[in-house]
C-alpha cells in the first residue's frame, strides 16, 4: 500500500479516537505533521543530482550501507550506532555488505562520506539515482568532519531515508520542534523519536 495512504490513514484513525474523546478534531489536526518526502512543502523532485540538490527517500526497506575511507573509525563507529540503535529497530533492515555497489540493478543506498559541504554545513545528503516517482537507488552523504556528532549521524542519515526539516513539513513545523529528534536543525539530538519512527514505519 501506498505510504502516504497509510500515513493518511493513520492521521483518520487518530482524530476518530481523539473525537470519541470528545477532543476536537481540528486540535488533533494541529498536532499532526508529515515530515516524510515528498511533501506539500518539499519543493524539489526527485532527480539526479550533485551535492546539495537534494535528498528523496531510498526505494526499499532493506538499508545497504558503505563508509568510504575518508570516514574515520570513530565517525564509522556513530554512523553504525546510530543506524543500529535509531533504524534497524524500524521497519528499515540494515546491512553492511562487503563492497560497495556503485551501479546496476542493487547500488548501496547509502554511500558515507567526508569532504567538502556548501555553507560550511555538518553535513549533506542527495540522490545520485533517481528510480522514478519519489525514490532513489542510491543517496550519497557528506559530514564536514571524518569524526562527524552522532546527531549528524542520524540526521543525514534521517535525509537519506526521506526525513524532512521542520520547514518541509506539511504543515510546517519550527526547525528546533522537539518532536523531530534528531531531524532539527541545528541538531543536537541523536535519537530519531517516536514520530520519524512512524514516519519511516508508514512508508516502509
Amino acid at each position: 500500500m501506498n505510504g502516504k495512504r497509510l500515513r493518511a490513514s493513520g492521521v483518520i484513525a487518530g482524530i476518530a479516537a481523539f473525537s470519541a474523546l470528545g477532543i476536537a478534531a481540528s486540535a488533533v489536526a494541529a498536532t499532526v505533521t508529515d515530515n516524510m518526502y515528498p511533501t506539500s512543502n518539499t519543493k524539489w523532485s526527485c532527480v539526479d543530482g550533485s551535492m546539495g540538490d537534494g535528498f528523496c527517500r531510498t526505494d526499499n526497506a532493506t538499508l545497504t550501507v558503505w563508509m568510504q575511507k575518508t570516514v574515520s573509525s570513530a565517525g564509522k563507529t556513530k554512523v553504525k550506532n546510530a543506524l543500529n540503535d535509531q533504524y534497524n529497530p524500524t521497519d528499515l533492515k540494515v546491512s553492511y555488505p562487503g563492497s560497495p555497489s556503485y551501479s546496476g540493478s542493487a547500488e548501496t543506498d547509502i554511500i558515507y562520506q567526508s569532504g567538502s559541504t556548501p555553507s560550511g554545513s555538518r553535513g549533506i545528503a542527495w540522490c545520485n539515482d533517481s528510480v522514478g516517482g519519489n525514490k532513489c537507488d542510491q543517496h550519497y552523504v557528506r559530514f564536514a568532519a571524518a569524526n562527524p556528532p552522532a546527531s549528524t549521524a542520524c540526521h543525514e542519515t534521517g535525509h537519506a531515508v526521506g526525513l524532512t526539516h521542520g520547514q518541509n513539513a506539511s504543515p510546517k513545523l519550527s526547525q528546533t520542534d522537539s518532536r523531530l529528534h534528531c531531524m532539527v536543525t541545528p541538531s543536537a539530538v541523536s535519537t530519531l523519536g517516536s514520530h520519524n519512527k512512524s514516519m519511516i514505519n508508514n512508508t516502509y
